[in-house]
């Protein structure tokens, strides 16, 4: 019996297994995939699955990214998982803020999306993380037994893909590659830090006498807002004679936040921790205002923003002093749903129209 398989772009092919499709299919696949670099698409040759996986964890990566700073100036719009495998964005060949948090969290993308599809038997190169299955700890705080079982996100695997498909990129040496290095494993590192465990009770009637456990990946919301917390705490530096990056001696932050450590006791430098899971960045980023493509810049005409906010989505701070227009907007919505004996939910269209701001 022909199997009806489809990768990332939706091109199709029938095969009778498994096994034909990922070798007869593997070129075909990784030509569909735009973007990749030499390295990559060898890479793709030996694994096309996974690799469609790993263009997937971009996506997902890349989603969050535009979650995360939706009401920023610079909002992940110009990033796709093209420019990132390629670097074709000038973002991405910076040694910006933004550029730091790119790389964390596609390099975090990456790694969650295989490990997941790896315990979900989508892939032919992995299954369940069997280093799950090692620690048989006989009891919990409880005196409840438990044991590791299940089916383990194998994010060993995921973060090993996640080097051999982003790091190969990086090869010159130089205080760019090195720094866009340190970030991939930051975001790894985030994804490793923040692993779930999940249980399942046995026993009569639910009693729990013994408990089945294993671990997840978790929700990639959480991910990135790790990530945003260490953007908002990335660490500048340097690089030394030696060819290595080392933390600069400038002290972050703002003056008045300096002063007022002072004022209070507290004028010693704050001593940086964990620095292989902080980002790093070199340069100091531009104010993204202004349209730049040189720069890669889409700036800030035309975004919506609301005009009573004091915060980021305020008009003061989205539009950089230029001001907003008001505008009417129109949108059509689904209104007056009703559900129908038995199953399906039937609604309307409705149009909405409504009075907006948007940056000059």
């Amino acid at each position: 019996m022909k199997r009806l398989r489809c990768d990332l772009y939706a091109t199709c092919f029938m095969s009778n297994s498994v096994d034909d499709w990922v070798s007869g299919s593997a070129v075909t696949i990784c030509n569909s995939l735009p973007g990749l670099v030499r390295e990559q698409r060898e890479l793709c040759h030996r694994n096309p699955d996974v690799t469609v996986a790993a263009i997937k964890g971009l996506q997902l990566a890349f989603s969050e990214c535009q979650h995360q700073f939706t009401w920023h100036r610079w909002n992940c719009s110009s990033l796709t998982p093209t420019s990132r495998t390629q670097q074709s964005s000038v973002l991405l060949q910076r040694g910006y803020r933004e550029t730091a948090f790119a790389f964390a969290i596609s390099a975090a993308g990456v790694a969650h999306n295989v490990a997941r599809a790896c315990s979900m038997g989508r892939l032919l190169s992995c299954s369940c993380d069997p280093l799950s299955y090692t620690d048989n700890t006989p009891t919990n705080a409880r005196d409840v037994q438990w044991k590791w079982g299940g089916c383990s996100h194998n994010l060993e695997y995921g973060m090993e893909f996640s080097r051999q498909f982003l790091d190969t990129q990086e090869k010159a040496g130089d205080i760019q590659s090195t720094v866009n290095l340190h970030n991939n494993q930051a975001g790894r590192l985030a994804l490793a830090n923040n692993m779930q465990m999940r249980c399942k009770c046995h026993g009569m009637s639910g009693s729990c006498e013994l408990k089945t456990c294993w671990k997840i990946v978790p929700d990639f919301r959480v991910i990135g807002k790790t990530l945003k917390d260490r953007f908002r705490n990335a660490v500048m530096v340097t690089q030394s004679n030696l060819g290595s990056v080392i933390p600069s001696t400038r002290i972050r932050g703002s003056r008045r936040k300096q002063k007022q450590k002072k004022h209070r006791g507290g004028g010693r430098k704050r001593k940086i921790r964990d620095l292989p899971k902080q980002l790093y960045y070199y340069q100091k980023s531009p104010n993204f205002c202004e349209r730049d493509p040189m720069i890669d810049v889409a700036g800030t005409a035309g975004r919506k923003c609301n005009k009573t906010s004091i915060g980021g989505d305020g008009c003061a701070s989205l539009c950089c002093g230029r001001g907003y227009n008001v505008v009417r907007q129109r949108r059509t919505e689904r209104c007056r749903c009703k559900f129908h004996w038995c199953c399906h939910v039937q609604c309307q269209n409705c149009t909405v129209e409504e009075w907006i701001t948007v940056c000059k």
